[in-house]
């Protein structure tokens, strides 16, 4: 996983679109960083948003290395399917 991730890729964790999470981000809800193309998350934040997101939904515990492994191969298989 990188070390930040655009307001797409987290849209794409927490089922949501990249404009709810870029005014999530506005909204200062979701800690990221402006850039001249837009917005990153930080991988922190992507892991507590994603973990909060598992736990609320199925009660499970995972660790951090089974969470980046989810969430890299939701990203990979998005982006093979977007381009």
């Amino acid at each position: 996983m990188e070390d930040h991730l655009s307001t797409e890729q987290v849209g794409w964790v927490l089922g949501r679109s990249a404009g709810t999470v870029r005014d999530q981000v506005k909204a200062g809800e979701i800690d990221g960083s402006r850039i001249t193309t837009g917005f990153r998350i930080p991988r922190a934040e992507v892991l507590r948003l994603a973990r909060e997101k598992v736990e609320a939904e199925s009660g499970r515990k995972l660790s951090d290395r089974a969470l980046e492994r989810l969430i890299d191969e939701l990203i990979a298989t998005n982006e093979a399917v977007t381009s």
